[in-house]
């Protein structure tokens, strides 16, 4: 049984950077359980912009249907990551195993402002001298974590 009931896609033209996918049913914030939300919106984001992608709404069904998570995932394939409220145990190994990070926020959070902290943790964003000093001391600490010494 396909739970998708409809499904909208705007054109795939211009790629963008990055993909993620919100659980929402007002289409402003984040409000739903992944694996019996009413619709995921998708949204391409860059650095200074984003745009919808998609809107898929799904039929509400209780229970856990392997189903109903497959219709879900199969519209999020390619996504880096999902938010929303809540997701379980089983679901949150299927998404990672897809390739797809599940993040839990409150419930309401703005699609808009989940959006724009994104962009704020751009790589293009950060000064390059914190990047390098960030990046020398990620190595500093794997290399201690190896079991290597100065």
């Amino acid at each position: 049984m396909n739970h998708l009931q409809r499904h909208l896609r705007v054109s795939d033209y211009h790629v963008p950077h990055l993909k993620v996918a919100f659980a929402s049913s007002d289409m402003k914030t984040v409000d739903q359980h992944f694996g019996s939300c009413e619709s995921l919106l998708v949204y391409g984001v860059e650095p200074d912009g984003y745009e919808l992608l998609q809107v898929a709404e799904f039929q509400v069904v209780e229970g856990h249907l392997p189903a109903k998570v497959a219709s879900r995932i199969e519209v999020i394939e390619g996504c880096f990551a999902v938010y929303c409220n809540a997701v379980g145990e089983a679901v949150f190994r299927q998404l990672m195993a897809a390739g797809i990070r599940a993040i839990r926020v409150e419930h309401g959070t703005s699609i808009t402002s989940l959006i724009q902290s994104l962009q704020d943790q751009w790589p293009q964003r950060i000064p390059q001298k914190q990047r390098q000093t960030d990046l020398a001391d990620s190595l500093a600490d794997a290399l201690e974590d190896a079991g290597w010494d100065e």
